[in-house]
């Protein structure tokens, strides 16, 4: 057995393990999101790890040494904690083509009795995810999930002297769609941040010790942090926070984004007056707004140190995620986790936790492609850790926002028989086609609805997408039926320039370009097998103007021939 010391800010932290458990690496304060996204890695590793590269305009995951597409799913919360539960799920998984899986590791159940660690659980994840070829993410529930503290440990909980809990205003609670009678611990608490922090670099140890294939990809740390019943902490320990003056780091920090900051939090600074100085109350307003700003810059805080404990250990890449707000029926902070990663917040949480490689959204409203392009900013990854299973977003999320990972929640509650699975099914045939592509900007992803219209431009050509379309009085009055309303989904990759890969259901595609007229020429039907073409059907006649059926998804390569002259309607 050996023992790990590391300091967290000025806590000097000693690790007690049950097992063994790796000597951490030096810690290394000051990360960059320049440093994080490079084949360097954090914590003494160079080029082995699973990391993030830029590659063009985006950014990609390299896992054994290649871009790496991680379509898959996150499980119930709780089903990880039994390896007997798990048992049938992972084959289930496996064979219903997910890649990836997005899994937990409990602050409860790591360590039940403070210094005594416990790996069972973890450790059956790695060992059937590795049997089948999966890959997994980890969430961390430490301190915080879903904006509670119902994971940290009982001898946590129990000291309320050690670790305070936060406070809110009782004559005017916040309500939303929740309950407030879980237990939620002050982000302001040195103690809760030393523990948590210890804890999680005796995870990411661990995981250097036994897992030396990279079975575990990334991990996220804490889930859907914030403060909810109200817009800001108000205990003893945030009071003296708040009315402390505001970090210079933070205010150089957005002075230095000058157009790229976000507008609302541009207003919200400009409406207090503008300040380079003062408190938090004097620069950001007294109110509600101001409050969500204090709370931000305290949770990104709060889980930069916790991150960079973990990574001085194991650099694999981490990130957050956010309970999304502003939202319907939830438009004021405390009613939507105040503090959190959201879209109007990431200013303050790339500057406040730049150990982070991204910052993720869990997207559950119906304006899944505004979300991705509200994160789609500042050159943060794309990684969706949960949405609705609903296949379309897939093909939006990967090819619109270029994403380096999908993945649904309660992925083993989704049928086999999914729409979901059979899309990837043919995704995973064709991901390196996919990387490729989104590496040279020649992708896009798209959903659109029966007789509605969207175009995007690519190596020149402007593409007409159309849902799909009802033949009633096509040929005359009276002939034809009216179409059900259905959601059309797909992708749109340039493969070469004259010919593009179209993978799409209940949609049709229209190719033109300003300098030529457009037809075309060769529609080949067919299927990618391990990334290689194997062409089926070449279609002709009615085939032309029904591409893409509406049973399935279907695969087609399209060649075109551009003639002399100027495109017309």
């Amino acid at each position: 057995m050996r023992k790990q010391c590391l300091t967290i800010g000025c806590h000097p932290v000693s690790i007690r393990c049950v097992g063994v458990v790796g000597v951490a690496a030096p810690f290394r304060g000051g990360l960059t999101m320049e440093s994080v996204i490079d084949d360097q890695q954090p914590g003494g590793t160079t080029g082995t790890l699973p990391h993030l590269r830029r590659a063009g305009k985006t950014s990609q995951l390299i896992v054994d040494g290649k871009p790496y597409l991680a379509l898959g799913g996150e499980l119930h919360n709780s089903s990880a904690s039994s390896p007997e539960y798990m048992a049938p799920i992972w084959d289930k998984l496996a064979s219903n083509g997910v890649r990836t899986v997005i899994g937990v590791a409990s602050w409860q159940l790591v360590e039940p009795e403070e210094g005594r660690f416990d790996f069972a659980a973890v450790d059956d994840q790695i060992e059937q995810a590795r049997a089948r070829g999966i890959r997994l993410v980890l969430i961390w529930f430490g301190a915080y999930k879903n904006a509670e503290s119902t994971y940290a440990p009982s001898w946590v909980r129990r000291d309320e002297a050690r670790f305070p809990r936060a406070e809110r205003d009782q004559e005017n609670l916040v309500r939303g769609r929740f309950t407030l009678d879980a237990p939620i611990l002050s982000v302001f608490g040195e103690d809760l941040l030393a523990a948590d922090a210890r804890a999680f670099a005796a995870l990411m140890a661990h995981l250097a010790e036994i897992d030396t294939d990279h079975t575990v990809i990334a991990v996220q740390v804490e889930n859907e942090v914030g403060l909810l019943g109200d817009s800001r902490d108000r205990s003893p320990l945030a009071t003296a926070a708040y009315e402390r003056q505001v970090p210079q780091e933070l205010l150089e920090g957005l002075g230095r984004r000058g157009d790229t900051l976000h507008p609302w939090l541009r207003e919200v600074w400009t409406a207090a007056g503008g300040r380079t100085a003062g408190t938090w109350a004097e620069v950001f307003g007294a109110n509600g707004d101001g409050d969500e700003v204090f709370m931000s810059w305290g949770f990104s805080r709060y889980v930069d140190r916790v991150a960079q404990a973990g990574v001085a250990a194991h650099g694999l890449p981490v990130f957050t995620n956010a309970w999304l707000g502003p939202q319907p029926n939830a438009q004021a902070p405390g009613q939507y986790p105040s503090g959190g990663p959201v879209a109007r917040m990431l200013d303050v949480w790339q500057i406040g936790a730049p150990s982070l490689a991204f910052l993720s959204p869990d997207i559950y409203i119906d304006d899944f492609e505004g979300t991705l392009a509200q994160y789609d900013v500042n050159g943060n990854p794309i990684f969706v850790p949960e949405a609705r299973p609903d296949a379309a977003l897939a093909f939006v999320a990967l090819g619109a926002h270029k994403a380096i990972g999908f993945h649904p929640f309660g992925i083993e509650s989704v049928p086999d028989d999914s729409e979901l699975f059979r899309a990837y099914a043919v995704l995973n045939e064709m991901t390196d086609l996919i990387l490729e592509a989104q590496a040279n900007d020649r992708i896009h992803g798209f959903r659109v609805r029966t007789g509605e219209r969207q175009t995007a431009t690519i190596g020149g050509f402007e593409i007409t997408i159309s849902g799909s379309f009802q033949t009633f009085g096509l040929f005359g009055e009276g002939t034809g039926a009216a179409a059900d309303e259905v959601v059309g989904y797909g992708l749109i990759l340039q493969v070469d320039a004259d010919e593009f890969v179209v993978v799409a259901r209940h949609a049709s595609v229209a190719f033109s370009r300003t300098d030529a007229v457009v037809e075309f020429d060769r529609l080949l039907e067919g299927t990618y097998r391990d990334g290689a073409w194997a062409p089926r059907r070449t279609l002709n006649g009615d085939e032309r103007h029904f591409m893409f059926r509406s049973d399935d998804v279907r695969t087609v390569r399209i060649s075109l021939l551009r003639r002399p002259g100027s495109a017309v309607d």
